[in-house]
């Protein structure tokens, strides 16, 4: 592993994003750093691979660029063959959506030398619209991946989790954490799923490596929102994808707050003791719900949408809801010996 950065684009059916991608990190201003681009064509059925090497052929700035294979779909398989495919110490994780400021490659090189105890660095996303601004957009913003990750009045703060575009991750980290074993319990993004999580994992254990979590409000992107990302059907989806990856994170921060698993003196078996919480909870959001559907924006419709996929994937998990916590505390003490 040498001393340098990777910037790492994981991609699925890419193809038509990849142009102005790859043009912003082909114009970054780098002095005095090795670097170079990886391209992860995660199962995509369309030229994505294609794309991108007549893209970086024909870039006018000369870095070394591999395209790589992950058939194994899901965001965080691909980040991981990124991550094994690269050859220098510092790995910038960019969506395939996410257009870097010409500074970004040199400024987050600098900021992890300078702080060693950075494992993991985000960055500010400034969202643009293919099309009109919903109303709704501001107050969610954080689900897409856009806007200000930290109250801290300073521009570069420790923050307990960043969100995966454009995050910076040291290769230390990752060879620790596949050393020990770990295999992600999140696919994260699969194809047209939306599914999530895999950054949160990564944060949450780069702790337990002795690792801290900054973020960088000088460290700029511009996040392009599709057309079909903006409505509210599509954020309904999110929403449904959040809840089913929230009983997997939501375990993980258990372990961690408590060092053990749930309480299982319990009349029922914990996974149906907390799938009737969930149900208990569900119906007394119905009231507020009814009618309200399709308007646009309403918290409570988004909430009730989640709390009915956590429910769900509780009821597919049952017995193996319980194991759930049970893994994640034998990893995460068995990193700690």
């Amino acid at each position: 592993m040498g001393s340098g950065v990777s910037v790492i684009v994981c991609c699925y059916n890419s193809s038509l994003r990849l142009p102005e991608t790859l043009a912003h990190i082909q114009n970054q201003k780098v002095s005095g750093i090795n670097w170079e681009v990886i391209v992860v064509d995660n199962a995509s059925s369309d030229d994505t691979s294609a794309a991108a090497k007549r893209i970086l052929s024909a870039g006018n700035q000369a870095v070394d660029f591999t395209i790589v294979s992950e058939p194994e779909s899901g965001l965080s398989t691909a980040r991981k063959r990124g991550y094994l495919t690269s050859k220098y110490e510092l790995l910038i994780f960019c969506d395939d959506d996410n257009w870097l400021a010409d500074n970004y490659v040199q400024l987050a090189s600098e900021i992890m030398e300078k702080n060693p105890a950075i494992g993991i660095l985000g960055g500010f996303g400034e969202a643009v619209f293919e099309s009109k601004e919903p109303a709704w957009f501001k107050k969610y913003q954080i689900d897409f991946a856009v806007g200000d990750q930290s109250s801290s009045p300073q521009n570069l703060s420790h923050v307990q989790e960043v969100y995966g575009a454009g995050f910076t991750i040291r290769k230390n980290y990752l060879d620790q954490l596949y050393g020990s074993g770990f295999k992600s319990i999140l696919s994260d993004r699969k194809g047209n799923q939306l599914i999530s999580g895999g950054d949160v994992e990564l944060c949450y254990l780069a702790k337990y490596f002795g690792y801290e979590i900054w973020y960088s409000r000088d460290l700029k992107f511009k996040h392009l929102m599709t057309a079909p990302r903006l409505s509210w059907q599509y954020m309904k989806r999110l929403y449904a994808g959040s809840g089913t990856t929230n009983i997997y994170t939501f375990a993980y921060k258990f372990v961690i707050e408590h060092n053990r698993v749930p309480n299982q003196n319990l009349r029922l078996p914990f996974w149906l003791d907390t799938f009737i919480h969930r149900v208990k909870y569900i119906f007394s959001l119905r009231s507020k719900v009814k009618g309200k559907m399709e308007v646009e924006g309403d918290a409570d419709v988004l909430r009730y949408i989640a709390l009915k996929a956590e429910a769900r994937e509780i009821w597919a998990l049952k017995e193996k809801y319980s194991a759930l916590y049970q893994t994640i505390y034998l990893y995460l003490n068995q990193i700690k010996k």
